[in-house]
């Protein structure tokens, strides 16, 4: 086996060579001096060979010691495409076989010789040069191809994609498979078009429609539908990393998130032209149309995760703008642009410079505050609404001023009659001792040297000469009326202590505020006590110092005057002395304050949105940061677009409120002649139909990306999507219309052999539901999916366990008073916290929301099966399910099943199927199950049928 790995590695490390000569060969040569073989190895050959060996067997790497730098000979370039193939032992690459076109552009190229030129210069631009990559050239709307065989062209063909994919079928000598049947089609359609499942009635009816064009009215219908734009929008929040928390610790709420959330469902179902579409995302608060549809698409900028506590507050600002970088450049573009953040690019031609020119478009963005004045804008639909709001406003801040008033007023009548408390006799022989300085603790006053001193009969702070930085020291005597147990309490803005008969009583040292007044109790003899009171403000105020007592035959009593009393300090005192004044008074000002907080809390009633501002119409410049760290600043550069796709520098006039750089951000994505938006786009539509796209890596079409399966079909869906308006639509209805969307799932012998992975789409592939679309359909099949939409997101239950393992255990941050309607609305509406995303999406691999996720992966795991049968919310949802059955066809086992069976698989049950669900009823019934329990079970464990989680 050591031989084999080791002759494997070799064997790959001849192909690896092949791609180090080829890449510093071609790096930096224009399309225009290159042959058609060089071109094809350059837009087929070396992106293959870069994805698949070049990290183990390049220049820094060579496994097995192995490395070709020169041209390898016949004999082993035979060997090498055997390998790639799975012919003999030795199987490249050991992750995995290569797909049918990848392996065809390989043969291709050693049948040629294995070619490439002489070296030019290496190249300057970073990566491996390859400015001449497909994804680079212009979109140049192919022809259509001829197609050999008579009757497909003239009966499967339905339009130009038709006869794309079956010219390169042709081509292997393979054929389509047959049409889907009328069940699975409405099926596949229906989820793929609005996420949820056909009713059994609408299957029946169009199984039996005889219309030609039933299935055309079909598509129509589900393009139409209200729920298009929340299945669709589900992708593209994928695509632009949505959540509605921060992450990191706290991963506390964004400011009103999902009004995002439902402008993509909106602008989806309103087939806004996707050029419109990014322009309001990347500039829509810029616009010269601007309205709040465009500010709240702006709110795309504050979705990524964000640290309120950073250690480094400005490379996290930095941090903010390489997300904003990534996502556009993925997303958009599908260019791996943050690669190049911290040295050039190690495959795409794009240099560090390209990175931080980028980098400047976004350096004037105001730094996310979460909720803060720079994150958020008032809604408003008319000026009306806006003179309305504004009214409101001022009259609660007369609400809040008038109670605040009367507070003061009560304060002031309670200080007065605590002071008439105040008896003189109570202290003795007390002096004072004033200081000036800066005090953080309560210092060894014996060592001071006081700035002024003098007499007086309370422990008052008016002999003060300035509000802060000054301390105080009392010294004198308690007249104790009788001997007994006395109470002393303390209270001080800054640092205090008591000391009573020589011993230290109360020590409150430090800075901090009033309102936590301390007390203690001690035991005196008759007459006069020593007393020593010790004080100090610091650099802050204001101030404030409280001291009381009360003892035998006696209340609460103050010993310092009113005047030494700080607002914060009355509630605690009011409380103290409500006993023993007018209970009334400290009972209107509790209920007054109480008012005030609940005022000052709750907002005047008004829609927010989560919006991207910037600092004014100059921005600060911008440098390479070297190491991608702000502590090495390089060059300056100014703002500008990647060379490899046209370059050019965004510098445009300035706008009131921002440098206007959005603005020409987008007008150069939505550029017509830029190659890549429209081709990113159209790849998504396709894999959101198909499960995967004609370029496998959606966010990747630079040199370490896949190419695509059918280049030309590619370029002639971008060509007909920008022909058509950006409309997504129209590529929707081109897509579904055809043929090779309508092939049934199902396999031949020799089409599987010849291309297992379907990458020619001879057949269509089956798939498993989405996350999202298996909590609906369970809603949906059992009726109480609850199709209302938009507005704040929905919490479903989630089990107490769960919520323990949040990133702050018990924190109170999910809400239990929903409704059970509300919380069986659609999943797309669930509330998107990022260190705990609802338990059944997560189960079914829901998107990554941290970064842009650009595709969604089914995987099969023990946790999938354990939560359909076991959670508490299919076992609810299939006792739901019973009693629906029940009332649409009775309890009697047949009917029963037969109703249960169509809901849920939307068709009849067998004769064999329908005889093992009535066994099972029998055997749970016979085993002590009462008949709801038996019912119940059957509904699940209908629920848990692959023909429910799958399609086809």
């Amino acid at each position: 086996m050591r031989h084999n790995n080791r002759e494997m590695r070799m064997q790959w490390g001849i192909l690896s060579g092949a791609i180090l000569l080829a890449t510093a060969a071609l790096g930096n040569q224009s399309p225009r001096s290159q042959s058609a073989g060089e071109l094809a190895f350059e837009s087929k050959v070396r992106p293959l060979l870069l994805a698949k060996c070049i990290t183990c067997h390049g220049e820094h790497a060579q496994q097995g010691g192995v490395r070709l730098d020169k041209a390898f000979d016949a004999a082993t370039a035979q060997r090498v495409l055997a390998a790639v193939r799975y012919d003999g032992k030795v199987k490249m690459p050991p992750s995995g076989k290569l797909g049918l076109p990848e392996q065809e552009a390989l043969a291709a190229w050693i049948k040629d010789g294995a070619k490439w030129p002489v070296a030019p210069p290496a190249p300057k631009n970073g990566g491996a040069g390859g400015a001449s990559h497909w994804s680079f050239q212009p979109v140049k709307r192919a022809a259509v191809p001829r197609v050999q065989n008579p009757v497909l062209r003239d009966e499967w063909v339905k339009n130009p994609i038709d006869t794309f994919v079956l010219a390169r079928l042709e081509k292997k000598k393979l054929l389509p498979s047959p049409p889907a049947s009328r069940r699975e089609l409405i099926r596949r359609v229906t989820y793929d078009l609005i996420g949820l499942p056909p009713t059994p009635g609408e299957v029946a009816a169009f199984e039996r429609d005889p219309d030609p064009k039933a299935y055309e009215k079909l598509v129509e219908k589900l393009l139409a539908s209200p729920h298009y734009g929340e299945k669709w929008g589900r992708q593209w929040l994928d695509i632009v990393r949505y959540a509605e928390t921060n992450s990191y610790e706290r991963d506390n709420p964004k400011p009103n998130p999902f009004r995002y959330r439902d402008y993509v469902i909106k602008s989806f179902n309103a087939d806004k032209p996707y050029n419109r579409f990014l322009t309001e995302q990347l500039a829509g608060d810029e616009l010269p149309d601007a309205t709040n549809e465009t500010q709240i698409a702006t709110g795309f900028y504050r979705l990524g995760v964000w640290d309120d506590e950073p250690v480094d507050a400005e490379q996290s600002r930095y941090d903010s703008i390489d997300d904003m970088v990534t996502t556009v450049g993925q997303a958009f573009l599908g260019l791996t642009l943050d690669c190049a953040r911290c040295h050039d690019h190690k495959i795409d031609p794009i240099p560090t410079k390209d990175y931080y020119q980028f980098v400047a478009i976004f350096q004037n963005i105001n730094y996310f505050k979460n909720g803060g004045t720079t994150d958020e804008k008032l809604l408003f639909e008319s000026e009306a609404e806006k003179a309305d709001y504004e009214k409101r406003v001022k009259e609660h801040a007369e609400q809040v001023a008038a109670k605040k008033a009367r507070i003061a007023a009560l304060q002031q009548e309670f200080l007065q009659k605590r002071d008439a408390l105040l008896k003189p006799g109570d202290l003795a022989d007390l002096a004072w001792k004033y200081y000036e300085g800066s005090f953080g603790a309560l210092p060894d006053f014996d060592k001071l040297t006081p700035t002024a001193s003098g007499t007086t009969t309370t422990l008052d702070l008016s002999v003060k000469q300035r509000d802060a930085s000054f301390a105080q020291l009392w010294m004198g005597s308690l007249n104790a009326p009788t001997a007994g147990e006395y109470t002393l309490w303390l209270d001080s803005d800054d640092g205090s202590r008591v000391f009573v008969n020589g011993q230290k009583l109360i020590d409150y040292d430090g800075s901090h505020g009033e309102g936590k007044e301390k007390r203690a109790k001690i035991t005196l003899p008759a007459g006069k006590v020593a007393l020593r009171v010790e004080y100090f403000q610091s650099a802050s105020s204001p101030l404030g110092l409280n001291v009381a007592w009360a003892g035998p035959g006696f209340g609460r009593r103050p010993l310092s005057p009113a005047k030494n009393t700080g607002a914060l300090g009355i509630p605690v005192q009011l409380a103290a002395y409500k006993g023993q004044l007018d209970q009334n008074l400290a009972a209107e000002q509790a209920k007054l304050t109480k008012e005030v907080e609940e005022l000052e809390k709750a907002e005047v009633a008004v829609s927010k949105i989560l919006v991207v501002t910037e600092k004014g119409p100059k921005s600060a410049d911008t440098f390479i940061l070297k190491r991608g760290s702000r502590e090495t600043p390089g060059d300056k550069v100014e703002p500008g677009f990647p060379q490899c796709i046209g370059g050019g520098i965004a510098n445009p006039t300035p706008l009131p409120r921002s440098v206007g750089r959005r603005t020409a951000l987008a007008n150069w994505i939505t550029d017509p002649k830029n190659p890549l938006p429209a081709r990113v786009m159209v790849n998504r539509l396709w894999q959101g139909h198909f499960g995967r796209g004609i370029v496998r890596t959606p966010n990747d079409y630079g040199l370490q990306g896949a190419a695509p399966t059918h280049p030309e079909l590619l370029d002639w869906l971008a060509s007909e999507f920008v022909a058509k308006g950006w409309r997504m639509k129209a590529i929707h209805r081109l897509i579904l219309l055809s043929s090779t969307y309508q092939m049934s799932s199902r396999s031949t012998p020799k089409s599987l052999k010849a291309d297992p992975e379907n990458e020619l789409f001879w057949r269509f592939d089956m798939r498993r539901l989405t996350a999202e679309e298996v909590r609906d359909s369970v809603l949906a099949v059992c009726g109480n999916l609850n199709l209302a939409q938009f507005g704040p997101s929905v919490y479903p239950d989630i089990q107490k366990e769960v919520l323990a393992g949040q990133s702050i255990p018990g924190k109170d941050w999910y809400p239990d008073r929903m409704s059970p309607q509300d919380k069986n609305r659609r999943s797309i509406y669930i509330f998107a916290k990022r260190s705990l995303l609802y338990p059944m999406l997560e189960s079914f691999d829901a998107a990554e929301t941290d970064r842009t996720s650009p595709a969604r992966f089914a995987t099969v795991q023990p946790t999938q099966a354990l939560a359909m049968l076991n959670s508490t919310l299919m076992n609810q949802q299939a006792q739901v399910l019973a009693d629906r059955v029940k009332k649409d066809a009775t309890d009697r086992p047949v009917p029963f099943i037969k109703r249960a069976f169509s809901l849920i698989t939307q068709r009849e049950p067998t004769q064999a199927e329908l005889a093992r669900c009535t066994r099972l009823l029998d055997n749970l019934r016979f085993k002590g199950a009462t008949e709801q329990q038996a019912q119940t079970y059957l509904c699940l464990s209908l629920l848990n049928l692959s023909e429910f989680m799958y399609l086809d």
